[in-house]
């Protein structure tokens, strides 16, 4: 399979996974409402951050060393399966150990739906990986589009399912991220015709491994923090249905940042490996089409984001559209930003990205505090915005003071931009 055809695999499938996702958030928000759905998403994103720490991004370091074959896949399977099993009894330790002081006692239940989801989705982001690395990007996007389809399909018939409750989907609901992850173990080791032994990477492989992903994991708990530190001070300082309100205006957002990070990942080994005039061009012209085309978008919400949001959510989703104008510059900022910070990355100038990534958190920690208290989810959106905005600006000037190139070419969009960008990037994949 040639590069143009795996990169088209690539966005389609993943595509179609984060569009399953998102209409099975829009499913979970019109069943639970606002206030529910506030509570339900706060505690998947305690659940993610404890998934995130768990990890350590061993995914980066999964998929390098797999693809570059310096480690062994068995060895690299071998290595995740027991990280889970060590995850999984850490978190059991801790649970009992916490059963003693009744003021971090959680209970059983909770502590069920957070093993399914931390060793579920640590699993599933190892085995990604594992296949990604051999690029196989059906699969593992199949497996997740499925299980996504029977969730959405259960809670359109749940009121016609005697034995399904609310407390019953949500146990579900967690449970299917570990049975994701059990499903692509089989799979991967069926699939990719290894010959499962139990060998492990040797100490110093481990080291590298290690090494690797360190710089990864600090840039992933930033960035998680600067995407999701809002959430606590909302849940803190605000009610749940505003909590609910703005977690599904950053769902968007989200939503607009799947495109240039696929972009972002298929597309920049290549223009990296050019000249400089190609590099700046390269960059530009996606930089502008991605910002042209995510206007238009923009613009569409923008008129008729008041009746839609509440039409799409429900009504009680009635304080999103403010909201989701005041996010609307980091919007497009962050969005825009994806190109210059894979090109840094691919560069191995992650400080870059870090100095950058941690001035927006600053920036975010300090404007929520401080304004959350009194003007609730339309301060948190404007205070993102502020942030993506200033990381924007950060790594885009360092960027047109090396290569002396003028701002204004990542932005002033050209009708010739598609074409000239279509034919540039399958020039580069077929040579």
């Amino acid at each position: 399979m040639n590069i143009q055809k795996l990169l088209y695999t690539n966005i389609v499938w993943r595509g179609m996974f984060y569009l399953l996702g998102f209409i099975l958030n829009i499913a979970i928000a019109r069943h639970f409402k606002s206030d529910l759905t506030g509570t339900f998403y706060y505690l998947v994103n305690v659940f993610a951050f404890i998934t995130l720490i768990g990890s350590i991004s061993l995914e980066s370091g999964l998929i390098y060393f797999a693809s570059s074959g310096k480690i062994s896949t068995s060895g690299l399977l071998n290595f995740s399966l027991l990280w889970v099993l060590g995850i999984a009894f850490l978190m059991l330790i801790i649970f009992l150990c916490s059963s003693f002081y009744k003021g971090i006692l959680i209970g059983h239940k909770e502590f069920i739906y957070a093993l399914f989801f931390v060793c579920g989705n640590i699993l599933v982001t190892y085995l990604n990986s594992l296949f990604y690395a051999r690029r196989k990007y059906v699969l593992p996007n199949v497996i997740g589009i499925l299980f996504n389809g029977l969730l959405i399909g259960i809670l359109i018939f749940i009121n016609n399912l005697y034995w399904l409750n609310n407390e019953n989907f949500i146990f579900l609901y967690f449970a299917s991220f570990l049975l994701q992850g059990i499903i692509l173990v089989i799979l991967f080791i069926a699939n990719t015709a290894i010959e499962y032994q139990f060998q492990l990477p040797s100490v110093s492989q481990i080291k590298l491994i290690f090494q690797y992903c360190m710089l990864a994991f600090a840039s992933n708990v930033i960035t998680f923090l600067y995407y999701r530190v809002d959430y606590w001070f909302i849940h803190h300082y605000r009610s749940s249905e505003e909590l609910g309100n703005y977690i599904q205006v950053s769902k968007i957002a989200q939503m607009f940042f799947v495109l240039p990070a696929i972009l972002a990942s298929a597309v920049f080994p290549i223009t990296a490996g050019g000249g400089r005039r190609e590099i700046n061009d390269m960059l530009m012209i996606m930089s502008r089409t991605i910002l042209f085309i995510y206007s238009l978008f923009c613009v569409f919400l923008i008129i008729t984001g008041n009746w839609l949001f509440p039409f799409i959510f429900g009504d009680s989703f009635n304080k999103m559209y403010p909201a989701f104008l005041f996010l609307i510059p980091g919007i497009l900022g962050l969005s825009t930003l994806y190109i210059l910070t894979a090109y840094y990355a691919g560069k191995n100038r992650v400080m870059v990205n870090l100095k950058g990534a941690s001035l927006t958190l600053f920036i975010i920690i300090l404007g929520d505090a401080l304004l959350i208290p009194s003007y609730g989810i339309i301060a948190a959106a404007a205070v993102s915005s502020a942030g993506y905005i200033a990381y924007h600006v950060y790594v885009l000037s360092i960027f047109t003071r090396e290569y002396k190139t003028p701002a204004i070419g990542f932005f002033a969009f050209k009708l010739s931009d598609l074409s000239r960008f279509k034919r540039s990037l399958m020039s580069h994949f077929l040579n």
